[in-house]
Parts: structure tokens; sequence; C-alpha cells
């Protein structure tokens, strides 16, 4: 990897405001032609970044990507490993992405590391091997990774490795609450509502949930609501039930839409009849691995999609 614009970080600073983004673009632009791998990289993710302030080009992306990757840049690697993942500007190519996922794990990226042990976990590129993938998520939860504390957690919460561990997965799950990520507030209320690693709590997982809706976490937002429309852990109101619930269908989560339907069969036949019931889901376009695809193995761990923590634009090293 390469770093040498010294323009580099004074491009971030015009980037963060709206204001000067223009001039910020130009001077980005200039330092990843002048070879800093670091500005080859936020370039390229500016062209891939909804909202960002260039149009959208994939091609772009991936033009900048390569020859960061080329720079054996790790972020770089992993930038471009994404794309083919993704099928983003390229024909999707689950040997291409392990290749530049592994490059760029090997180095200590920690996303990177998270998405080579979901590789290996569902077989997507590579031969599968649930004692590589917790490898791999292992050395990412050691750098902090969110995303792999709540897949380490998702495979210790089966018998993939022979036995179970809800204790450990609890223990994961909580460290990535405490370090703000969303669907980690999900995990560890259903821990409490189910008691399992910590013994039941319905008050407490409440209370989890509801902090998890302030963090917009929608699967919080369905639990909440069933427990009000049930009266668990909170005083029983079945109208502020069902419109968390309803608020959680809004966003696509599918348990919501079950259980509402479960409550009111209505809702089926109305759907039938209207040509609803489907939900577009806005996604960050940098989003990690879809745990619940089809691709995957029915026996294996299954995790909620879970976005990337960003900053600025685009992902920036852990």
């Amino acid at each position: 990897m390469t770093y040498l614009d010294p323009g580099y970080e004074k491009a971030l600073e015009l980037l963060s405001d709206p204001a000067t983004a223009q001039d910020g673009i130009v001077m980005m632009k200039a330092a990843a032609e002048s070879g800093d791998t670091r500005a080859m990289c936020d370039y390229g993710l500016l062209f891939v970044t909804p909202g960002g302030p260039v149009t959208q080009n994939s091609a772009e992306a991936l033009k900048w990507f390569t020859q960061a990757a080329g720079h054996t840049d790790d972020r770089g690697q992993f930038l471009l490993g994404k794309m083919y993942y993704d099928g983003d500007g390229v024909q999707k190519d689950y040997v291409q992405a392990s290749k530049w996922f592994t490059l760029s794990a090997e180095k200590g990226y920690a996303i990177a590391q998270y998405y080579l042990g979901h590789m290996y976990l569902h077989g997507n590129g590579v031969p599968m091997d649930v004692g590589e993938a917790v490898r791999w998520f292992a050395l990412s939860v050691d750098r902090q990774c969110n995303e792999a504390r709540i897949a380490m957690g998702d495979v210790l919460m089966t018998k993939a490795l022979g036995t179970e561990d809800p204790l450990r997965a609890y223990d994961l799950y909580n460290d990535a609450m405490n370090d703000g990520y969303p669907p980690a507030f999900y995990k560890v209320g259903m821990m409490y509502y189910n008691g399992t690693g910590t013994p039941q709590n319905m008050i407490q997982a409440s209370k989890v949930f509801r902090k998890g809706i302030d963090m917009e976490e929608y699967g919080c937002y369905f639990m909440l609501g069933k427990m009000y429309y049930l009266g668990q852990g909170v005083q029983k109101d079945t109208i502020y039930g069902k419109r968390y619930m309803q608020m959680a269908e809004e966003h696509g989560f599918e348990e919501a839409t079950a259980y509402l339907d479960s409550i009111d069969r209505s809702r089926k036949e109305k759907r039938k009849w209207s040509g609803g019931g489907s939900h577009l889901i806005e996604v960050e376009v940098l989003k990690t691995p879809d745990l619940l695809s089809a691709e995957r193995e029915p026996d294996l761990p299954v995790s909620a999609p879970q976005p990337v923590k960003k900053k600025r634009f685009g992902i920036f090293r852990k």
C-alpha cells in the first residue's frame, strides 16, 4: 500500500462539507492519480455510495479499486472483492471475490476476515468449512469487528461446531451491543426474551428492544410490538403493539408480516386481491452478506443482513 499525497487529509475535510464537496472531489482524484492508495479507495467509493456528490458509476469505482488492489492495499483488495461478490460493475464471481478477500484478510483487514468467514461457512467460492469460517470470524472478532461478533455468536447458537455455547454467544452479542451496533440489540433482546445464554427476563428484553428502536433496528420494533400485543414485560396495549409491528413490516421485516397475518387473517385476502404484500427495502450498496439468502445451507446459522459501519463515505479501516 502507498500513502503519498499530502492533500489526502484536506480532501477528506472538504468532502465532509457539502459546500466544499466539489473541491474535495478534485483534490481526492488528484491524490489518487498521484498513487495514494487511500485516495484510490475513497475516490472509487464516491461512485458507489448512494447520495454522494458524484453520479453513481460502478465501472469507475471498479477501476480505482483495481488500482489500489494492484498496489497490495488491504482495503482496496477488500473493495475489489466486494465488487465481485455483489456482481457490481463486473460479473458476479465468488472465486474472484474469495481471492481478494483472502489477500486482504491475511493482512488483518477485519471486515475482509468476516466476509471470508462467511464464504467458508456457506461454501461460496471456497470449499465449505465451518472450522475455517470460525477461524476467520475469530480473527475478525479480535479486531473488534461487530459483524464478526454477530456471525460468531450465530455459529455458537447452533451445533455447527458439535455443541452449542449460548453463554459465549451472549457475550459476543453483548459486546457488539455495547459498541452501539444496531443488529446486536435484537440479538441480545431475544436472548433475554427466550432465556437463552442468560436468565429469561421480559422486562429487560423490552428495555433492550426499546434501545434498539432508537437505533432503527426493525427487528426490535417487531418484538416490542409483539410484547405490547401480548402484555409481556410491558402493560398490554394491542393498538400500540400493532403499530410497532406495522412499522417493522413497512421496513421489510417478514416476521412482522407473518405475525400480523396470524392475528388478522383478512390481511392475506386483501393482499391477494390488491396484488400487494411486498415491501421494497432501501439497503446500503456496501452491505454485508445476507445470511438469509437462498444460497445458504439450511442447517447453518442465520444472521440478519448487517450494514458495514461507515465513516464519512464508504468503508474505513477498523
